[in-house]
């Protein structure tokens, strides 16, 4: 054979191996996107394929120009390696909470290393993941050892030859992507201003992402990447054109809230008074129980209980939601990045206006979340304590980890003092609690302390006594300590629950055979929300003592559902299908009052526990009685409920949510994925609508375009693109530090809160 004929051979070859390796890159990654899909349930492949296919291609072409093979098997792994921990991220974060992935969680990532737990990941799809990139990858090197190719062949020519294939390659890569852009939903396209063109504008959603969710869905891991990874890079956001100009219009067009409201009884009920808010991590309902809460079960079923109230959305996002009645969309006008904005309109900076004196606790450290420079700068408080400002906690110093979580009830056995500190004004204190946070497995992985043996069906008693050995060695073993007093006291589930909401559906437990798990994990769970109840028994009978019980008021309200090992839907009998079933987002809410409200409490078998035989005589008059709200109420509505209640008529610009005791209703949009009211869910992909026992499940899209949707459904839509509007203004007030050079409490041409 010619040396020409030779060379073309091996000139063949080469093109053939290189061809390999790009091919088996392409295969490999929609496979891939394939399995991911199906996995997550959103299909087969994303609805606009093209972009995740053209970014695909380039990356195989890459591979496929690159000269030498270990270079080639290098980059091909690494990307696979990369679409393999994005999808498995993906899959957890939207069986967990319907979202998925965002590059701007990035600046989360201690906070979600810190708490993530192994009963989020799906195994099989990491096996199956790996053995396919591991055989894959074999069967490769395998293949690059026998199909050799002689060095030196990158002559002047083969290489401007691979580099216009490459170009020409990019170019078709290039059209394929401008294409399916061009191909997007005509829905769009309509000539009238549409106030639901948020939810289907792909234009909109593929630049913007919005809904994530949907993003992902819609341009799959690489088309929605790629533009994911240049919005967490660019400063750029899409409140940019608004000017302050814009603000001014907007704020001055809000009526204020005393308006919206009428004449409503309850303004002002509390002017003045000490006010204790609660933020319950993880509540549940039916934690909140006679038998084993007693003191919160006296306060939520003697005072006002909003037995329809919803959360669903980060700790932290839930807590900025009482304190600055909104959550920014944009990353960097987060909280915790915007540090020296002026923020007057959070809770405690009104109210520290009128001479309130404002505390905050939380028993994790301050750096979490970067609450102690949120809380002590930007929001506003007077007094911020964390674990680091707490040497009085037992182990202060000596904490193992997140899951080492010290006792709620020890604030309020060693501060009580700084609890309630105020200077000449009432005090407003706010605390988040730790103790019931997930995952809840010390007595599945250590043992039913104190007994051996577990109820396994209802009716049933532990029973068998653990021998003082092994009850050392539970002791030592388990995550959270000093739990085993009231380990001590539990041993069935509880059967009296606060009138009007929901139980432990112990028959499908049963059913599903997971009656003897699921109460173990409740146990743990139980304790820790009887840690909180025992601190709040101490802390009623010191403001009794101090005879400040009667002008002191608490709320009580859940940040989410205790969704560690989808307990959220165990213990309710919800299919885990059923994301969209809001019964498994309703959470505590409670007022009691210690100016006209009674409590009487039987005391638990502890040691430091008391009983209690208050009765309120100061401020029986008082609008507040007990009662339960059953109207649909959410975590926004809790900022405005407390400004009404202290005599605030507020610029209803300024915050979501209204007034749970006025007449009105707003819907639950989460930061997490979902929106919703008692009876419709919006994935932003399908509308669910319950229909008697069952829920309905409609396309959004094709839904709408063909006019499917009812008043009702379109009404509901309507207020969550309201919600969306209202949010573009709010951020850009962050964007613009709007308040940097305003008077908030007067003196200005606009209104933005006044005492009534």
């Amino acid at each position: 054979m010619s040396a020409r004929g030779r060379n073309l051979r091996i000139m063949k070859r080469l093109l053939i191996k290189k061809t390999v390796f790009a091919a088996s890159y392409v295969i490999l990654a929609v496979l891939m996107e394939i399995i991911t899909f199906l996995v997550m349930g959103l299909g087969v492949l994303p609805q606009y394929f093209g972009l995740d296919l053209a970014v695909i291609l380039v990356i195989a072409l890459i591979i496929f120009v690159l000269p030498h093979e270990a270079a080639q098997l290098s980059v091909l792994s690494a990307f696979l390696v990369f679409q393999i921990i994005l999808s498995i991220t993906n899959e957890a974060l939207y069986s967990m909470s319907g979202m998925v992935f965002s590059f701007s969680m990035l600046n989360l990532l201690n906070e979600v290393t810190g708490v993530m737990d192994a009963s989020f990941v799906n195994w099989w799809l990491i096996v199956g993941m790996i053995l396919l990139f591991g055989a894959s990858l074999a069967g490769l090197i395998v293949f690059a050892r026998r199909y050799t190719v002689p060095k030196g062949l990158y002559t002047r020519n083969v290489i401007i030859l691979l580099l216009v294939a490459f170009l020409l390659a990019e170019c078709c890569a290039g059209i394929l992507y401008a294409f399916t852009i061009d191909s997007f939903s005509a829905l769009a396209d309509q000539e009238e201003e549409d106030r639901l063109s948020i939810f289907y504008d792909e234009s909109e959603l593929y630049t913007d992402q919005k809904f994530t969710a949907k993003a992902f869905s819609e341009f799959g891991t690489y088309g929605y990447f790629v533009v994911n990874i240049g919005n967490s890079i660019s400063s750029d956001t899409y409140v940019d054109e608004i000017t302050e100009e814009d603000l001014d219009a907007y704020f001055s067009q809000s009526r204020m809230s005393r308006s919206v409201y009428g004449d409503n009884i309850y303004t002002g009920a509390l002017d003045g008074k000490n006010i204790v808010l609660i933020v319950i991590e993880s509540g549940e309902w039916y934690a909140i129980n006679k038998e084993y809460t007693p003191t919160l079960y006296a306060m939520a079923e003697g005072g006002i209980a909003m037995t329809d109230f919803h959360a669903r959305d980060k700790t932290n996002c839930s807590e900025a939601l009482s304190v600055m009645g909104s959550y920014t969309s944009i990353t960097s006008l987060e909280p915790s990045n915007i540090l020296d904005n002026s923020m007057p309109y959070t809770l405690a900076n009104v109210l520290g206006n009128s001479g309130y004196t404002s505390n905050y606790f939380h028993i994790n450290d301050g750096s979490y979340y970067k609450r102690s420079e949120v809380f002590g700068g930007l929001y506003g408080y007077d007094n911020t304590y964390f674990l680091e400002d707490l040497d009085l906690l037992p182990g202060n110093s000596e904490k193992n980890g997140f899951y080492d979580l010290d006792k709620d009830s020890n604030v309020f056995r060693y501060y009580s003092d700084e609890f309630t500190h105020s200077e000449d004004g009432p005090f407003f204190t706010q605390m988040m609690t730790l103790t019931t946070h997930g995952s809840y497995n010390d007595l599945i992985d250590y043992g039913n302390y104190p007994f051996t043996e577990t109820p396994s069906a209802r009716g049933e008693v532990s029973s068998g006594e653990m021998t003082e050995d092994e009850k050392e060695e539970f002791s030592e073993r388990c995550q959270v300590k000093e739990l085993e007093e009231y380990y001590e006291l539990i041993d069935r589930f509880p059967s009296t629950y606060v009138s009007g909401t929901h139980g432990i559906d112990e028959e499908s437990l049963e059913e599903n055979e997971l009656y003897t798990e699921m109460f173990l994990r409740y146990k743990r769970y139980q304790a820790g929300l009887m840690d909180l109840d025992l601190g709040i028994n101490m802390l009623v009978k010191d403001l009794e003592s101090s005879g400040e019980l009667a002008d002191t008021v608490f709320m009580f309200y859940a940040d989410h559902s205790a969704y560690y090992d989808q307990m959220n839907y165990a213990m309710k009998g919800i299919d885990d299908s059923e994301f969209y079933n809001t019964d498994l987002y309703s959470v505590p809410c409670f007022i009691w009052y210690g100016g006209s409200m009674d409590l009487k409490v039987e005391p638990l078998a502890l040691e430091e526990y008391s009983a209690i035989d208050y009765t309120a005589v100061k401020d029986k008059g008082s609008a507040l009685k007990p009662s339960k709200i059953t109207k649909f109420c959410n975590t926004y509505d809790i900022l405005p409920t407390l400004l009404d209640l202290c005599g605030y008529s507020y610029n209803t610009g300024l915050y979501h949510g209204v007034s749970m005791f006025s007449k009105l209703e707003g819907v639950f949009i989460s930061h997490e994925s979902g929106i919703f009211i008692d009876d419709i869910y919006f994935s932003t992909i399908d509308v669910y609508v319950e229909n008697g026992d069952s829920w309905e499940c409609y396309p959004f899209d094709e839904t709408y375009s063909a006019g499917g949707f009812g008043d009702y459904v379109l009404d509901f839509l309507y207020s969550a693109a309201d919600y969306y509007d209202k949010q573009e203004m709010l951020d850009a007030v962050l964007k613009l530090d709007y308040f940097a050079d305003r008077d908030f409490f007067g003196g200005s041409q606009i209104k933005y809160i006044e005492k009534v």
